[in-house]
C-alpha cells in the first residue's frame, strides 16, 4: 500500500492506492482497491468525489461493508469510506450521521431514554448503509424511523435535505440503492420517549436472538438474498403449500424466508471451497479461511438452482456486488 497526496493544493486528504480491501469488509474477501479514501466530514468527501472525477474513475462508497462481496480482482476506482460519526438530540429525534454503527445508535437512543430503534442491534451495518438498503429485523425497519435524510449528490455538488416520502422505501430497497450519486450524511430519527429499563430488556431479548440465531464474530456478510415473494398465482402458492405445509407458519407475511427454504433443502453446512453455508441460519455464508469471491458465486448460483428447482422460486440478492463491472 502507498499513499498517493493529490497536488491540488485544496485536497488535504491522504489518498491511499493500492490497499487490499479484505480487512475493510466483515466478509474478508476481495482484492484491491485502486485508491481508497476515508472521509471524516462532508469537505473531505468532496474532495474524493473531485478526485474520482478529475482522474475520470468510477467511485463507490462504503460503510461498515457488512453486506457486500468484493470481486477477487478488487476495485479499479476510489473506495469512498464514510467515517462521519456525529450524533446529536433534537427533541425526541436523534439526528445520526451516515458512519455511526447501528448498534451504537442504539446505545445512544437509550442513554437518552428514547426508543423505537432497540431492534436494530441486529444490524451490523452504520445507519447509511442500513438506511440504502432498508434494513430491518425483528419487526422493525429503517423506513419506520428515517424522518428526514441529509445527502450529498455527487453529480450536481448539491448538498440536499428531503423527507421520507423521498426515499421511496420497499422491501430491502430506497432511492439510495439505485441512485449511487446520492451519497447519506447524515439521518434523522424519530423515537418517542420510553422507560430505559423497558428498552434495555428488548435490547438484551433481541441480542440473545440474534446469538441464537447467527454465527456472531465469523466471516459473513450476513443474509445473502432477500426473502422470496409469495407467488401471485394460487395454483403455485397451493402447490408451494402441498409441498412444504410447514410453509403455512409464513402464509400471512408477504415473503418466504430464504433460510428456511435454504434448511428445507438440506443445505446448511454445504461447502465450497472455503466458502459455507452457515449450520445456524441458512440465508448465511461462511469463509472458513481464505475463500475468494468465485467460491461465494458459486454458492449463490447453487442455491437458486436448488430452490427454483425445488420450488420454481427466483431469490434475488441483497448483497451488494463491487468490482464485478
Amino acid at each position: 500500500m502507498t499513499l498517493y497526496r493529490p497536488s491540488l493544493a485544496r485536497i488535504f486528504m491522504a489518498i491511499k492506492e493500492h490497499v487490499d480491501l479484505k480487512p475493510y469488509t466483515y466478509f474478508k474477501i476481495g482484492g484491491e482497491a485502486r485508491f481508497l479514501s476515508e472521509v471524516k466530514n462532508i469537505e473531505e468527501l468532496k474532495e474524493a468525489v473531485h478526485f474520482a472525477k478529475e482522474h475520470n474513475l468510477p467511485f463507490v462508497v462504503l460503510g461498515a461493508a457488512s453486506n457486500i462481496l468484493i470481486a477477487d480482482s478488487g476495485y479499479r476506482g476510489v473506495v469512498i469510506r464514510v467515517l462521519l460519526r456525529g450524533i446529536q438530540r433534537d427533541g425526541t429525534r436523534l439526528v445520526v450521521e451516515a458512519g455511526v454503527p447501528d448498534a451504537v445508535a442504539v446505545r445512544r437512543s437509550l442513554d437518552e431514554k428514547l426508543s423505537g430503534f432497540e431492534w436494530a442491534i441486529g444490524i451490523p451495518g452504520t445507519i447509511g448503509g442500513s438506511v440504502r438498503g432498508n434494513a430491518g429485523c425483528f419487526g422493525g425497519e429503517m423506513k419506520d424511523v428515517v424522518e428526514r435524510i441529509r445527502f450529498f449528490d455527487a453529480r450536481s455538488g448539491v448538498v440536499e435535505e428531503k423527507d421520507n416520502a423521498f426515499c421511496r422505501f420497499a422491501y430491502r430497497e430506497s432511492v439510495f440503492k439505485h441512485s449511487t450519486h446520492l451519497i447519506i450524511l447524515s439521518v434523522t430519527l424519530s423515537l418517542h420517549e420510553r422507560d430505559p429499563d423497558t428498552s434495555q430488556k428488548l435490547v438484551r431479548k433481541y441480542s440473545s436472538l440474534r446469538s441464537d440465531a447467527q454465527d456472531i464474530g465469523s466471516s459473513s456478510a450476513g443474509c445473502v438474498f432477500k426473502n422470496v415473494p409469495w407467488p401471485d398465482d394460487e395454483k403455485k402458492r397451493a402447490r408451494l403449500l402441498w409441498l412444504v405445509p410447514d410453509l403455512a407458519e409464513f402464509s400471512k407475511f408477504p415473503t418466504i424466508p430464504i433460510g428456511f427454504l435454504v434448511d428445507h433443502l438440506g443445505l446448511k453446512g454445504r461447502k465450497i471451497g472455503n466458502i459455507s453455508i452457515s449450520k445456524k441460519h441458512g440465508n448465511y455464508l461462511i469463509n472458513n479461511g481464505g475463500a475468494t469471491a468465485e467460491e461465494v458465486i458459486m454458492m449463490i448460483g447453487m442455491i437458486k438452482e436448488y430452490i427454483h428447482r425445488k420450488f420454481d422460486l427466483y431469490p434475488e440478492e441483497e448483497i451488494q456486488y463491487i468490482g464485478f463491472d
